[in-house]
């Protein structure tokens, strides 16, 4: 299999929309067989017909990765059809939405959490690996609650935590063979509830963002292309944080100048 982008054969599940839709893209722009997974049944072949519109090498496969059979069936049509793996990327993931409070979570919600997000991602990558040679690469989509929890989020963050865990780890299992394996960690990425609020609310939930903006699909897909390149050759057991420094801030801007005047206050004499 081949280490360049014309020549690899990239598969990204979850890929038939959102974030994942946008890695497939740049993907086949680099050139790249692109394999995009989607769980909604069509949805995947369509996202492939539309990136071989124009003109890129794409095809849609239908899966549950929460699921064995439907993940081994995923993979072994790869490598009948192309020959193996060179690049997965691990994205498929019961996303942040709709908030609940811990004691309102259920057994079935944490459940589906960890079995799409976590069990999914070791489901693909073992499967993914039977096939890939020494110079191929897997990368996790972790998120920023990985370490800076979200209110209300505890499946979704703690199964965030368990990636980037599973990442060192079989990075270190697999660094033997030539395989490296990472992970990007996105912050607040632009969405299309996003794009619909006023500009003072949008300004609003960016302000806490040291470089001052959200950042969109195509800035998560930069990073996860760069972790698949050579370019990164040396890099393994890595998290990448595509986050405008949210997760290197120890509080946000206006609690900062908060504390700060306190501590004047303090200070000044009396």
């Amino acid at each position: 299999m081949g280490t360049e982008p014309a020549g690899r054969i990239v598969v990204v599940t979850g890929g038939s929309r959102n974030l994942g839709l946008a890695m497939s893209e740049r993907f086949a722009r680099d050139g790249a067989t692109v394999v995009i997974n989607g769980i909604v049944p069509g949805e995947a072949e369509h996202a492939a017909r539309r990136l071989r519109a124009g003109g890129a090498r794409a095809h849609g496969i239908d899966a549950d990765v929460s699921r064995p059979e439907d993940v081994e069936r995923m993979f072994q049509q790869v490598c009948e059809e192309f020959g193996g793996v060179d690049v997965l990327v691990n994205n498929a993931a019961v996303p942040l939405v709709g908030r609940v409070p811990f004691g309102e979570l259920t057994i079935e919600d944490w459940d589906r959490s960890f079995a799409v997000n976590v069990r999914g991602a070791f489901l693909s990558a073992r499967s993914a690996v039977a096939s890939m040679d020494a110079g191929g690469a897997i990368i996790n989509i972790s998120s920023i609650g990985a370490t800076k929890a979200h209110r209300e989020a505890v499946a979704y963050d703690a199964t965030k935590g368990a990636i980037e865990a599973f990442t060192r780890a079989i990075a270190l299992d697999l660094a033997p063979r030539g395989i490296r394996v990472n992970a990007v960690a996105p912050g607040a990425i632009v969405n299309d509830r996003q794009l619909a609020l006023p500009g003072e609310r949008l300004a609003v939930e960016s302000a806490p963002i040291p470089l001052g903006r959200s950042g969109d699909a195509d800035e998560v897909a930069s990073a996860v292309a760069f972790l698949a390149s050579d370019e990164a050759r040396y890099i393994t057991g890595a998290v990448l944080a595509v986050d405008g420094g949210l997760s290197a801030q120890a509080r946000q801007p206006d609690a900062e100048l908060d504390l700060r005047w306190t501590h004047e206050r303090k200070r000044a004499p009396r």
